[in-house]
């Protein structure tokens, strides 16, 4: 008995270990499609649906892709009513690991595992993504092998099968056993929370019976428990996210309920002398065996009451908005959210988004900091005294986006996403330096009025169209950061050049100017070191520039409806 038991969580252990790994696998090998998927998500609530159910199904797990609906929804990538229609999609998607697991092809083990390593050793990450993922699908399959022909052997012990028994939930005169069926669900509720996987605990469900220890009701009952269990994951999630995620993982736990609530309500209304889903799921399934039975009920489970809630979309964000109300400050975005580092193709589109952010920020210092000398009006002189906690604001953003991308770096990743992290460490850098050079202008900015200093008529002109092309190499090089294309990376390449040769004219012309004493040394000094300035501005913009190829699918996609 003992010996059984063991040889039950072994192939338990097999199961959820080879699950993780073609989760994981799959994931490797997707990612970057995920990208385009996410572009998807605000197109309408059916197609948010699909987007969630496509997800789930690559993945092979719907806490892990709720979790990810939080992150996104943390991040302000998408509002309330898109995610819960993907949280919707989830559902579904996740029914596609009950149809696997319930097929009898135990011939595919050996002959995946053995595939699976020898794809492992190929040098390409892709490869081995798919290598990963066949080594875990027979991992998958050796686990529910074991775990049904060790329930069979145990379901031949009396003590062993009558404890199945206190909560099976077989029709009694026709009608289920309503305190059965509660703590039938309570139970798969219960193991769901403990494993934190419903597709694991939809697998043990279908292994069950196969071994004969329970029937289809039971079954089904179990599997309800197991789909209200999972939604613990994205509570967790959400503990210390946004108000807005909160209600997304509120939604999560209403709807499993709901649905749940609405399938137990069609238990007792007959149909040939069963219960109508019951006669559902057996005219559907035809001559299939009871795992099949179960692995269909899973589906049709999540496919009507995704159908029956689908309308009522709107009203269930309304009513998560009414029992997490609005507070008196704003929703704070998480840009850079830890919740997205499991996707390393969507963390790369936070990143460049924060980066792009910090990019505008630091050109504006620069920019308020180069208007003191004969732009100082009102509104630049309230920015002026904000410029210090501005520069502390950017390199605290410099030190956030790369201890994210540190962390992102310990994730599995391709060899392109790898590439992308030392550029994108490389642009934080020159940012960040950017924000420095303010401080320096600032300085000079404020000798010249201290001094009172002036500029030469030439010089003041040579400022000017300075100060015009460096905003525009600066409006450029925020705008491939967004989207690149070979035009404007040629353009902005251009405008380093033409700064560098005017900076090298208007150093000669000034020089003259000096010796013919048309302008005084000290304001000559001054113009000398503001020229070195610019001329590092606009060499740290170009940095950023050359780089920017690499980010150039990277754009944020933004969810509409996210205002307060």
């Amino acid at each position: 008995m003992t010996l059984l038991a063991l040889n039950v969580f072994g192939g338990l252990a097999i199961f959820i270990f080879g699950m993780k790994m073609m989760s994981d696998g799959l994931h490797l090998v997707a990612g970057e499609k995920m990208r385009a998927i996410l572009r998807l998500f605000s197109a309408n609530r059916f197609i948010a649906i699909l987007s969630g159910a496509a997800v789930t199904a690559v993945i092979q797990s719907s806490s892990a892709s709720t979790v990810m609906v939080i992150g996104f929804v943390n991040a302000g990538l998408l509002n309330l009513v898109q995610a819960i229609g993907i949280i919707f999609g989830a559902n579904i998607g996740t029914t596609i690991t009950a149809q696997l697991v319930a097929f009898e092809i135990g011939w595919i083990i050996m002959p995946a595992i053995i595939a699976g390593v020898l794809f492992s050793f190929l040098p390409s990450p892709r490869w081995s993504g798919w290598g990963t993922t066949i080594i875990g699908l027979g991992l998958l399959f050796l686990g529910m092998q074991i775990m049904s022909e060790e329930l069979k052997a145990l379901s031949s012990h009396p003590g062993f099968a009558a404890a199945f028994q206190t909560f099976r939930c077989a029709p009694v005169n026709g009608v289920i056993p309503p305190l059965a069926l509660l703590g039938a669900i309570g139970i798969g509720l219960g193991a769901t929370l403990i494993i934190q996987s419903s597709s694991a605990c939809t697998g043990i469900i279908i292994a069950l019976g196969a071994g004969g220890l329970i029937d289809l009701y039971t079954a089904v009952a179990l599997v309800m428990g197991a789909n209200i269990g999972t939604t613990i994951t994205a509570q967790l999630a959400a503990i210390p996210a946004n108000r807005v995620a909160k209600q997304a993982a509120l939604a999560h736990t209403l709807f499993n309920v709901f649905g749940v609530c609405i399938i137990v309500g069609t238990f007792w209304i007959t149909w040939g002398k069963e219960p109508v889903f019951f006669h559902l799921v057996n005219w559907i399934s035809a001559d299939g065996d009871l795992p099949r039975r179960i692995a269909n009920a899973h589906t049709i489970f999540n496919v009507c009451t995704t159908l029956i809630l689908f309308p009522l979309i709107p009203f269930l964000a309304r009513v998560c908005e009414k029992l997490i109300p609005k507070a008196k400050e704003k929703v704070k975005y998480q840009r850079l959210e830890p919740l997205l580092l499991n996707t390393p193709s969507i963390a790369l589109v936070q990143t460049s988004s924060a980066l792009h952010k910090m990019l505008k920020k630091a050109w504006e210092m620069v920019e308020c900091s180069l208007k003191i000398y004969n732009r100082n009006d009102k509104a630049n002189q309230a920015m002026v005294k904000q410029l210090e906690e501005r520069e502390q604001k950017i390199d605290e953003r410099q030190h956030e986006i790369t201890e994210y991308l540190a962390l992102l770096m310990q994730r599995p990743l391709t060899s392109a996403q790898a590439e992308q992290i030392p550029l994108l460490l490389h642009c934080t850098n020159d940012t960040e330096r950017i924000g420095d050079h303010t401080a320096v202008i600032r300085a000079l900015m404020e000798k010249f009025h201290s001094d009172k200093c002036v500029l030469s008529s030439d010089a003041e002109e040579e400022f000017e169209k300075l100060f015009r092309l460096l905003s525009r190499q600066a409006q450029c090089t925020l705008a491939l950061l967004k989207h690149c294309t070979a035009q404007q990376q040629k353009d902005a390449a251009g405008f380093e050049e033409e700064i560098d040769r005017i900076t090298d004219r208007c150093e000669a012309a000034h020089m003259r100017r000096m010796n013919n004493k048309e302008c005084r040394p000290a304001a000559g000094v001054l113009y000398l070191e503001l020229l070195s300035e610019i001329r590092k501005v606009s060499r740290h913009l170009a940095n950023i520039a050359q780089r920017a190829d690499a980010f150039s699918e990277i754009e944020s996609p933004s969810a509409s409806g996210m205002t307060e």
